[in-house]
């Protein structure tokens, strides 16, 4: 793949992120199932993996995918043209090969003869295109929507003033090319990103809105079936351009509301093959041996997001107030146990742009009845209770709000907690005028900056439910893409976060890093910093043979 000067400035950027996370992320813990030295297991064909879902999907339909666990699944079923390792360099996938030229404005894309979607149909130039024109024109936008904005004609077309995208150009049907209108760093990050999968333009048209319901992929497993708030069936491709998995098919398993007992339960008793491990859970499973720990950090942030449009929260100094008034030290060794790391800004450690020179400061009752009392005529003893809503229900989450309750008592406020634990409902109360703070985690979709912040504060992002409006920070997003230098670039989005926590429409609580556990016989594990939810199952294979000493 030849790429430009310029651009290779970029690539050496994320080259250095990869060095930041190797040391400490592809650590395995406690893992008690490495062969013997110089032994090279052989995997075994077959066996159906059993994963967790803490909810229900609200679609499989990539362009409109928003939540953890319908992403989950279309990195099983879908393949866009690049893909990240589990170190975040960018790899072909439906893309075999590309070429950039003109410095970046210009990319030519060579398509595999050999991808197939699972109706065995190939894999052709029409078939991306429709899959880029598609997600210009869907509603809601998805993330991905502000890089191809790039491609030239792509705002005209998404507007309607142009019926066609003239930056697309078909040479044949395993090769075409993208014209830019300026050169735009984060491009081809970008079509690494789940929405960016490619979809058959055949199978879209037949199936029209129940295509999220059975996705038609080109990914290593095949979509089977979905009983809703159950399960999700998929089998394995055997056509798979890369070559068929080794496991016969996964099913998904859905706990609605998070029912994190009942996964423990299942987990200890053999009856799914991982789980997410926070809380107690180590210590309840210490007395089962060989279990594979997975810890590493990830592009991530679990945080309490606020309602700028709600009148209760739309004071910045009340919003600074509550972030001040959490001892986060006390609230993740306590509730967690430690296993995160404390979170007082948006970005985390690694990412290009991340500072501590932004950090919002905390476990400050003092200081935040002091902002309190300089913003409010009446006593604070009068202030309106307010509302956190949470999509899960689980002890661990009621001891947390518990103790959010126990810091906001101790300025005055009152709160109170409200569960929605179906996502569908959850995600239209938070883009309702009602939702006033919700717990929230978000994981980048490709390691850029980008990720975050025009993802969670853009005017016009899908998933701004703060409602966080700032002519100068969209200005900022728009022309920090632009930028090549990765040194200034990383400049920008530093000034854009200070703007960002002068506002304060969001509690930055803990970074969340990827710990997971997995039976003994699960094997070829290799969790991303993306999180373990972007993991292609293909490579797993489990070996459930009698283990000798």
């Amino acid at each position: 793949m030849k790429l430009p000067g310029r651009s290779y400035l970029f690539f050496t950027s994320l080259f250095l992120l990869n060095l930041i996370f190797l040391p400490g992320c592809s650590n395995q813990e406690e893992n008690k199932t490495s062969q013997k030295a110089g032994s090279q297991p052989v995997p075994i064909q077959g066996g159906i993996y059993r994963a967790p879902l803490r909810s229900n999907p609200v679609t499989l339909d990539p362009a409109y995918v928003q939540d953890i666990y319908g992403i989950a699944l279309v990195h099983q079923i879908f393949d866009g043209l690049v893909r990240f390792d589990p170190y975040l360099s960018i790899l072909p996938a439906l893309a075999e090969t590309w070429q950039v030229k003109e410095e970046g404005k210009v990319f030519r894309f060579i398509l595999r003869k050999n991808a197939r979607f699972h109706n065995l149909d190939p894999v052709t130039s029409e078939d991306v295109i429709f899959s880029i024109k598609r997600l210009l024109r869907a509603r809601p936008a998805s993330a991905v929507l502000p890089h191809l904005l790039k491609i030239a004609g792509a705002t005209e077309y998404r507007a309607g003033t142009l019926e066609t995208v003239p930056g697309l150009e078909i040479e044949n049907d395993h090769i075409f090319k993208v014209f830019l209108q300026d050169p735009h760093i984060p491009f081809l990050t970008a079509l690494g990103m789940y929405q960016a999968a490619i979809v058959s333009k055949k199978e879209v048209r037949r199936l029209g809105d129940d295509f999220g319901k059975h996705p038609v992929g080109t990914g290593p497993f095949r979509f089977v079936a979905w009983d809703e708030d159950k399960s999700v069936t998929l089998e394995r491709f055997n056509e798979y351009y890369d070559g068929p998995a080794f496991l016969d098919g996964i099913h998904y398993k859905i706990y609605p509301g998070g029912q994190d007992p009942l996964v423990l339960d299942d987990f200890k008793n053999g009856n799914i093959e991982e789980m997410a491990v926070y809380g107690d859970r180590r210590e309840k499973l210490t007395n089962i041996k060989g279990l594979q720990w997975f810890h590493r950090p990830s592009l991530s942030l679990f945080f309490y997001g606020m309602n700028l449009a709600h009148p209760h929260l739309s004071n910045p100094d009340l919003r600074k107030a509550l972030s001040i008034a959490v001892d986060r030290n006390t609230f993740v060794n306590q509730v967690y146990k430690g296993r995160f790391e404390i979170a007082r800004t948006v970005l985390p450690p690694g990412m290009p742009g991340y500072t501590p020179l932004n950090k919002m400061e905390d476990n400050n009752p003092d200081l935040a009845r002091k902002y309190l009392n300089q913003s409010f005529d009446k006593p604070i003893k009068d202030l309106p209770e307010l509302e956190i809503v949470s999509t899960i229900q689980t002890p661990l989450v009621e001891e947390e709000m518990t103790m959010i309750k126990a810091f906001w008592a101790k300025i005055g406020i009152k709160v109170r907690a409200k569960y929605i634990t179906d996502w569908k409902k959850f995600e239209a109360y938070l883009r309702s005028d009602a939702v006033q703070i919700y717990r929230y985690a978000w994981f980048a979709d490709m390691p850029d900056p980008d990720s975050f912040l025009y993802s969670l504060f853009a005017s016009e992002s899908p998933t701004n439910f703060m409602k966080f409006q700032d002519k100068t920070v969209d200005q900022m997003l728009l022309t920090a893409r632009g930028i090549v230098d990765p040194v200034d670039r990383a400049k920008v989005y530093q000034k854009i976060e200070t703007v960002i926590m002068d506002s304060a429409p969001l509690i930055p609580l803990f970074y969340m890093s990827v710990d997971r556990v997995y039976q003994p016989y699960v094997k070829s594990v290799t969790v991303s910093a993306l999180g373990a939810h972007t993991m292609p199952l293909n490579q797993i294979w489990l070996d459930k043979s009698p283990q000798r000493d």
